[in-house]
C-alpha cells in the first residue's frame, strides 16, 4: 500500500511482512534540506500510525547527500520518533559514493546505532535479511 509519494520520495507498507519501505527518487538530485526534512517527517509520522517492525531504506537512486548538520537532525529528531518501532532496517546503498557515505555516518550516529542494520547491492538480500528474525 503505498503511503505516501512525492518528486523525491515513495513510502510503501507492506501489512503482511510489517516492512515500510522508504524509496528515494532520482529527483533527489534536486532535493533541499528543507525537502529532505519535510520527507523525513512524513516519514517518521507514517512510521507511528503503521508500527511496522522492519524498514527498507531504498538508496539506490538517492542523489541528495546527507550533511552534518541534516545527520545531526535525523538523530535528534527523527530516529527517537520511531526507535522503539523499528526493529531491523536494511539499506539498499546507491553508486554514488558521497551519499553513500553521508547515510552510513547517520547511522553510525548514538541514535543510529540503536537500530539492528545492515546494507545491501540488491532488494532481494535485503528482504531476505529483514525476514530472518
Amino acid at each position: 500500500m503505498i503511503l505516501h509519494t512525492s518528486s523525491y520520495v515513495e513510502i510503501i507498507y507492506e501489512k503482511d511482512n510489517s516492512f515500510i519501505i522508504d524509496k528515494f527518487l532520482s529527483a533527489t538530485e534536486k532535493m533541499k534540506t528543507e525537502d529532505f526534512k519535510k520527507e523525513m517527517l512524513i516519514f517518521a509520522e507514517k512510521c507511528e500510525e503503521y508500527k511496522p517492525e522492519k524498514e527498507l531504506v531504498h538508496l539506490l537512486d538517492m542523489k541528495y547527500a546527507i550533511v552534518p548538520d541534516v545527520q545531526d537532525w535525523m538523530n535528534n529528531s527523527i530516529f527517537p520518533r520511531y526507535k522503539n518501532i523499528i526493529k531491523r532496517m536494511a539499506f539498499l546503498m546507491p553508486e554514488d559514493l558521497l551519499a553513500q557515505m553521508s547515510v552510513e555516518q547517520t547511522m553510525e550516529e548514538e541514535t543510529g546505532e540503536g537500530f539492528t542494520q545492515a546494507y545491501f547491492d540488491s532488494e532481494q538480500k535485503a528482504r531476505k535479511w529483514l525476514m530472518e528474525k
